[in-house]
């Protein structure tokens, strides 16, 4: 390296630290309608989310550090700012939509984080951008949610705001808040907010989405003729960049045993719309999972499923079931895991689940019982086979042994009643709760109660209850 380079890079600039609130916003749905719209029709919906946000960001002083397809990444020196910016941007939308079209109506959900970050020319990065972005993945369409760390600085007298359920978004605990609605559907924040703004122009759009619409509706023979050697110039470039496409080259890639190649391969694609599609995640997922990369591939599986439950293979079950029974997996993400395969995958994954509720770690078993108790698929053979391992767990915890007690009091079939005897007859923690056990079911089985019709959920919700969240 020359002496002139080494000097250039001691002058080059070093990256800013600056204490920033970060809103996030993205559009819902989006990858579903860029799949169903033409690329005038993405160009034009891009151009109107631009027309009608971007205004209301530069009205509360934000800054838009950069937008990748339907996301805005924007900062703000004030975290009051950022939100009611956040509650005037979903105002304007409610209120376009409210006139709208359906094919122009746009949502967006949109979070807030705040904390020190690296400002670039270009970009910004930092723990609290990856509190946005997991944050959003909580988030529905038309909310405004928050970091602890926004509510706790901002003026409260300016929000009204309501508590958010308590989320995984990294080790421990970080509580969310989300802006309380308090108006009507089209203005669902109470327009205080967008009122400080004055009067906003309508959006105007930029010149070749307006001439696209207009051959679209003035000259219909003139956009089907357009379009159809639009489809002609794409089929010719199918064929001549199949064997370059990434995701096909990726797919290859994975089932030649190479995920390291088809992440390099799918890394490619850049911000093109395709890469937050279902089919990509998953692809970029099972490549995770290969390299032992599990807290990743979970997080690019459920993104997937969110869009799309029907792209879950038989891998993809076999993948996240798996992590129940792995140490590699981050425990703080073991409860979404367990949401995740009962309410997005559901019933292939219920043998394999079956399967672990006799495995060997604790946590397994609870794990994969309280998922089939979720999908309704827990039967009372499963239930004793996750207490007969407990209770044959020398080691085990007082709480898990009397967790296994309860699910035996609730099956109360021959084979739990047999394994309450063997509890009850051993000098350790649970010997009297099984004891009381057994008294119950022989009075039950004496004075037998009136035949009603069977309350499955009912029992199903008893047993799940019996298992204890808390690990050894």
């Amino acid at each position: 390296m020359s002496a002139a380079h080494k000097i250039r890079g001691l002058l080059r600039t070093a990256p800013r630290t600056q204490n920033l609130a970060i809103l996030l916003s993205d559009m819902k749905g989006f990858t579903a309608r860029t799949s169903r719209q033409t690329r005038e029709e993405n160009a034009r919906m891009l151009a109107l989310h631009d027309a009608l946000l971007v205004p209301v960001v530069k009205g509360f002083g934000g800054h838009k550090v950069k937008s990748i397809g339907d996301a805005l990444l924007v900062t703000f020196r004030s975290p009051t700012d950022s939100v009611l910016c956040a509650m005037a941007m979903q105002d304007r939308l409610a209120t376009w939509n409210a006139k709208a079209q359906p094919a122009d109506r746009i949502e967006v959900r949109i979070t807030v984080s705040l904390g020190e970050v690296q400002v670039n020319s270009d970009d910004i990065a930092g723990d609290p951008v990856q509190l946005a972005l997991r944050a959003s993945l909580h988030a529905d369409a038309g909310d405004v949610v928050l970091t602890e760390s926004v509510y706790l600085s901002m003026n409260k007298s300016e929000v009204p705001t309501e508590p958010f359920a308590v989320r995984e978004l990294r080790p421990g605990q970080t509580r969310l808040h989300r802006a309380r609605v308090t108006g009507a559907r089209d203005l669902p924040y109470g327009g205080h907010a967008l009122r400080r703004l004055g009067k906003l122009s309508a959006p105007r759009l930029p010149f070749l989405p307006r001439a696209a619409t207009f051959v679209a509706h003035t000259w219909p023979a003139f956009a089907v003729g357009f379009f159809l050697l639009a489809a002609g110039v794409a089929a010719f470039r199918v064929r001549a960049e199949r064997e370059r496409d990434p995701v096909l080259r990726a797919s290859l890639l994975l089932t030649q045993k190479a995920p390291t190649a088809a992440l390099a391969e799918l890394d490619k694609l850049g911000g093109e719309p395709r890469a937050k599609t279902p089919k990509v995640s998953i692809l970029r997922g099972k490549a995770e999972q290969e390299l032992g990369q599990l807290g990743m591939a979970f997080a690019d599986f459920a993104a997937a499923l969110d869009e799309d439950k029907t792209v879950a293979d038989a891998q993809v079950v076999r993948a996240l079931v798996d992590d129940l029974d792995s140490d590699a997996f981050p425990v703080q993400w073991r409860s979404a895991l367990v949401h995740t395969i009962a309410d997005k995958i559901g019933a292939p994954a219920t043998d394999p689940l079956r399967a672990l509720t006799n495995a060997r770690m604790w946590r397994t078993r609870r794990d994969a019982l309280e998922a089939l108790e979720l999908m309704g698929k827990a039967r009372d053979e499963d239930r004793v086979a996750f207490a007969a391992s407990d209770l044959r767990d020398k080691a085990a915890s007082c709480p898990a042994v009397l967790a296994a007690v309860r699910v035996l009091g609730i099956a109360g079939n021959e084979k739990a009643i047999a394994l309450l005897r063997e509890a009850a007859a051993e000098k350790r923690c649970g010997a009297r709760e099984a004891k009381d056990a057994l008294r119950r079911i022989e009075r039950t089985a004496a004075h037998p109660p009136a035949k009603t019709e069977p309350a499955a959920p009912a029992a199903a919700a008893a047993a799940s209850q019996a298992v204890p969240v808390s690990s050894r």
